[in-house]
């Protein structure tokens, strides 16, 4: 087997314990019961594109200051051992990537706690300390294995030399674009596209699939 040069991340439900932080932070300000659920569910249905939801969702926090934001950020838990799991990783000499459908306040602290090298994620558009409504989408949903391609071709890596952790539906391109999928309790429709399945609340046993794959 060929050792493994890159890892992709989710962030949301992967790296931290919230499942979505779009729906963590509408919930922390009463907004999602009878609010962002109903655009959730047009866009499940196909009733309206992923963008049109992201455009919905965030005009619901239009004129929010980006320190209560922040503040409701601060409160989302990492899972256990994430940042021991990262340092040993980069101490093999892998490079560490984030790839998120959310949002860029969160995903920027959590690069910058765990020191990963780089993060892209979707942005809330901001002036004078405020929201204004607008979004600036940069991982579509469904999109992460475009993306992964992309950076594996850039960077001169191989598919079998790539890893990508994730939990979800969103992550399937991402699975299907590296050579090592790892799910870290994989929703169940996920589980025929992974290699290895990590249950629990730890992420440490990532670092023996890496390191025995090699």
């Amino acid at each position: 087997m060929v050792p493994i040069k890159i890892v992709f991340f989710d962030c949301d439900g992967t790296l931290t314990r919230v499942k979505s932080s779009w729906e963590y932070l509408h919930r922390r300000l009463n907004l999602w019961d009878n609010h962002a659920d109903m655009y959730q569910n047009l866009f499940k249905e196909g009733r309206i594109d992923y963008h049109e939801f992201c455009k919905q969702d965030a005009l619901l926090w239009q004129g929010l200051s980006i320190s209560r934001v922040m503040e409701t950020i601060q409160e989302i838990p990492y899972q256990d051992g994430a940042g021991e799991a990262i340092d040993t990783i980069k101490g093999l000499g892998i490079f560490t990537v984030i790839i998120s459908t959310g949002l860029s306040f969160l995903v920027e602290k959590v690069k910058s706690d765990l020191g990963i090298h780089t993060a892209l994620s979707n942005e809330l558009l901001a002036e004078d300390g405020r929201l204004t409504g607008g979004t600036k989408i940069n991982v579509e949903y469904n999109n992460k294995g475009c993306i992964v391609e992309g950076m594996l071709k850039s960077m001169e890596i191989k598919r079998g030399e790539a890893c990508a952790v994730g939990d979800g539906d969103g992550d399937m391109g991402m699975f299907e674009a590296v050579g090592l999928p790892i799910g870290f309790n994989p929703h169940p429709e996920i589980l025929p596209l992974l290699d290895h399945a990590i249950h629990g609340n730890s992420l440490l046993p990532l670092v023996d699939i890496i390191k025995n794959h090699g």
